[in-house]
């Protein structure tokens, strides 16, 4: 004390400090121009807070947890309401009442105040944190389930203002409602238990729709498919597959092998011993009791003599890498069957499911290819004209009976290929459409037979298949791919009606 008497007395006697503008140009009263930290003023104490912060030195607080003397505290003040302005920020780790001063505590219990009033501001963190452990200890509500209501408000609307909080809340939220024995379906919103829905839905495969089990795929995949270029360009296409190739891969694992599919992607259930309301303060009033809590069929938790265990899938439960390997090797094969631009590479999956994975890609193809080649397609635009010549022929065939009938002889046919009108042979083709189906039959250059005739290919193509549909009820063309094919079916027959002789 001696010494800092003596650098404040030596501060007021410098004359340089004192001719200086500073203290030049004020008008100074009695009282000391530098203080010492005693002589500071300090804010008004509360009885309230003095007899808690008394309650840390009672003689029971010496052998008890520093989580009973948090709860302890806590029940004495949950009814504590302040006005007291607080604008500093500081941090502390696993905060309590004991670590704050008087002005950090009348700022918390201010805050608090306002916040149980509806009026959600942010805060120092460790004011978030303290009341986040009230909530947790049932502190300031009389019955779990509204406190449980008012812990799963405050972290809602508090992770807008600061979202670092969400690496705990739904921790607590979960182990809130088993702890106090709550309605499960209040963790149906947790990230947690929707892992859990997302994973049963693969588990029972075989009982959900195609539609569930894409998007339980998609959910905990790590290979996301919204990245994917091919997945956009042909979504549907993948959306089958990788349902497909998942239910046969399920079969399999079924019919030849121990474990099941998803006990080979995401391991096996394992019960393991629990701390609940992990990284808290947290204050258990039932340490004896005995009890199971069944979140759903692959999660749930037993404590015996006040030790809790947790069964369920460990582990990441996130994204899973081993299904998002299956996913990115079904993405792979299907861009090769479809010649896509950009190809992918994989790794990780079997040569078995890559052979199942295939067999279902061309399955779909197939199926489509001969989807398209059993469409029939109706021009509507030729309606009228077909309606315009049948009312023509009505009327040609209504003749009156008095009518004389009009015998014209049929015209002299010219001579030369040009001439020859279409049908001559008994072919309903042109011969435009014959010197190109000729040209498909016997290996010569379709398309040059099509440039010869000033007509496109695909044009030419899908007149011969309207025009020859009567005669195989199918088409003869498949023009799927990038160039004509003929039908292997139908060549033989095709080849009695265009023999290579005829030009």
């Amino acid at each position: 004390m001696s010494d800092t008497k003596e650098i404040l007395q030596q501060i007021l006697n410098d004359e340089k400090l004192l001719k200086s503008r500073a203290f030049r140009d004020r008008v100074y009263t009695d009282e000391p121009i530098i203080r010492t930290a005693s002589q500071l003023p300090r804010p008004e104490t509360p009885e309230k807070i003095k007899e808690m912060k008394g309650l840390a030195f009672t003689p029971e607080a010496y052998w008890k947890t520093s989580a009973w003397l948090f709860y302890t505290q806590g029940r004495f003040m949950e009814n504590f309401e302040d006005v007291y302005p607080y604008n500093e920020d500081f941090v502390k780790y696993y905060p309590s009442y004991r670590d704050m001063s008087t002005e950090q505590l009348r700022g918390y219990f201010s805050w608090r105040t306002r916040v149980r009033k509806g009026k959600i501001e942010k805060a120092p963190t460790p004011f978030v944190y303290v009341y986040l452990y009230e909530l947790i200890n049932c502190i300031g509500y009389a019955e779990p389930t509204e406190c449980f209501q008012q812990l799963r408000s405050f972290c809602q609307q508090y992770a807008s203002i600061d979202d670092s909080i969400e690496k705990y809340t739904d921790t607590w939220l979960r182990d809130f409602i088993v702890y106090y024995g709550l309605d499960c379906s209040l963790a149906d919103d947790l990230e947690d238990v929707k892992y859990d829905k997302q994973l049963l839905t693969l588990i029972h495969w075989d009982v959900h729709s195609k539609d569930e089990l894409f998007k339980a795929i998609d959910a905990l995949s790590s290979y996301q498919l919204k990245k994917s270029l091919f997945y956009a360009a042909f979504p549907d296409d993948m959306k089958e597959i990788i349902v497909r190739s998942f239910i046969k891969l399920s079969e399999f694992f079924r019919d030849k092998r121990k474990n099941s599919l998803c006990d080979k992607l995401f391991g096996n259930i394992v019960e393991c011993t629990y701390n609940m309301f992990p990284s808290s303060i947290f204050y258990d009033r039932q340490s004896l009791r005995d009890c199971e809590y069944v979140l759903n069929e692959i999660h749930s938790y037993s404590c015996k003599s006040g030790k809790w265990k947790c069964r369920k899938y460990y582990g990441n439960r996130g994204r899973n890498g081993h299904l998002g390997d299956l996913i990115k090797a079904i993405d792979s094969l299907m861009r090769e069957k479809k010649d896509f631009k950009h190809k992918i590479s994989y790794t990780g999956v079997s040569k078995t499911a890559l052979k199942l994975i295939q067999a279902e890609i061309d399955s779909l193809y197939e199926e489509q290819r001969r989807a398209e080649a059993a469409k029939i397609e109706i021009d509507l635009s030729k309606l009228a004209g077909i309606r315009k010549a049948a009312d023509s022929t009505r009327e040609k065939l209504l003749v009156d009976d008095e009518e004389p009938e009009i015998i014209t002889a049929p015209p002299e046919p010219v001579i030369g290929d040009e001439e020859v009108p279409d049908g001559i042979d008994g072919s309903p083709l042109d011969c435009d459409e014959k010197l190109f189906i000729r040209a498909l039959l016997y290996g010569k250059d379709a398309y040059a037979a099509a440039k010869s005739c000033g007509k496109m290919v695909s044009i030419l193509a899908d007149s011969i298949n309207e025009k020859l549909f009567d005669f195989f009820g199918d088409t003869v063309i498949d023009f799927s791919a990038d160039s004509p094919e003929l039908i292997e079916d139908y060549t033989d027959e095709l080849r009695e009606m265009f023999p290579d002789n005829k030009e």
